[in-house]
């Protein structure tokens, strides 16, 4: 059994939710014995078209341009798919299934991969509601729609990531739905060493790391914390990542004299066990599909504050290990946080042992990719 993991672009070259699940899935199926290829983009001609990552062969094929953008860029994605095809024309027998991380561009591409060598496909759907990827697709200009009705008349099998996104996909015309949530690494954690907080134990350290882009709502983010520090005097934010939105909030905590209560720290190398060190993780996104973040710190087994977007029921349970706010405002962002601080001062390690089940019973790799194995046997039986 081979299976063909295409993605628009791969890491290095972008560090995302999908690429990074990506990679985890591809590692864990190879720990399964399958044989696992991924096909993928680069943007520098001099890079490398080949290479092993994690054991996992990958394959670039060069875009000067990242394939998925379409638009006034489409010359570039119309380039991509070419060379992909090209690929598949003189390795159709590398591969038996065709696994499609996001239904966007990517998920055109796998269809158009699947009806020429009649191969079975598997389209991973990473956003939910408004930026459902399908959504998203299909609100390109011109070739959008064309792109959103080919991908659905080819009748793939839709892995959705939560029960939000079955039923967006469902809405939107999809019949092969099945359920299989994102992984998380547990060996991303160093569990040995020590917590590296040497904080006064009154300072309550809150914490948000990932993409500082629009969908993420970091201006609300800090209008929540803004709000907190009005009634718990003893409250720091810590503000992990880098992106568009960044000078913005830095601007926000300036006029209002914030400055002594936030530490922003841009990327770092290892944010798992980086954030290790604070105590409760807000989340303020407006959509997600599975966030990598959350599950981040639900390994890391902190106290958990988020907005009711996808994949946050199925990582947070009231009183046991966090609250999800009952809207996206920053009010009730901040009254759930709230909560969570009355859960972190009563809290002896029942979040993190609740939490570590919660993710050993659902979403460790190798669950996960038994999983994957399960349905490509289902699949290829099928075919």
């Amino acid at each position: 059994m081979k299976i063909l993991m295409l993605t628009c672009q791969y890491m290095p070259d972008v560090f995302g939710g999908a690429e990074k699940q990506c990679g985890r899935i591809s590692k864990g199926i190879k720990a399964e014995g399958v044989d696992v290829h991924v096909l993928t983009s680069r943007q520098k001609f001099i890079g490398k078209a080949n290479e092993v990552m994690n054991d996992v062969p990958v394959t670039r094929l060069y875009s000067p341009i990242a394939p998925d953008l379409l638009g006034r860029w489409l010359p570039f994605s119309v380039y991509w798919l070419i060379r992909v095809l090209i690929w598949g024309m003189f390795n159709s027998k590398s591969f038996d299934v065709i696994h499609c991380h996001q239904g966007k561009f990517g998920a055109f591409v796998g269809c158009c991969l699947s009806r020429f060598f009649k191969k079975p496909i598997l389209i991973k759907v990473g956003n939910s509601n408004q930026y459902m990827d399908f959504k998203a697709l299909k609100s390109k200009k011109i070739v959008g729609p064309i792109m959103a009705c080919f991908v659905l008349k080819t009748n793939p099998t839709i892995v959705a990531i939560s029960g939000v996104i079955a039923r967006n996909c469902k809405e939107f015309g999809f019949k092969n739905i099945i359920n299989i949530p994102n992984s998380i690494d547990k060996s991303l954690i160093n569990t040995d060493s020590p917590i590296l907080n040497d904080k006064n134990d009154s300072v309550i350290n809150l914490f948000y790391h990932g993409r500082l882009e629009q969908i993420k709502k970091v201006d609300v983010l800090m209008e929540a914390f803004a709000l907190l520090t009005k009634k718990h005097k003893q409250v720091h934010f810590h503000l992990i990542g880098s992106g568009s939105v960044l000078p913005a909030a830095k601007k926000y905590i300036e006029e209002n004299n914030l400055q002594n209560k936030i530490t922003f720290y841009g990327e770092v190398d290892d944010p798992v066990n980086f954030i290790n060190q604070f105590d409760i993780f807000v989340n303020a996104s407006e959509a997600e599909g599975f966030s990598n973040s959350l599950l981040e710190a639900l390994l890391a087994g902190k106290v958990l504050v988020s907005t009711p977007v996808s994949g946050a029921g199925d990582a947070i349970f009231t009183d046991k290990n966090g609250y999800i706010a009952t809207d996206f405002s920053a009010a009730e962002i901040a009254k759930s946080t709230e909560d969570g601080i009355a859960l972190h001062y009563k809290n002896s390690g029942e979040v993190q042992a609740f939490s570590e089940q919660l993710i050993t019973s659902n979403f460790t790799v190798d669950v996960i990719a038994k999983e994957y194995v399960k349905l490509y046997k289902k699949l290829l039986g099928a075919s």
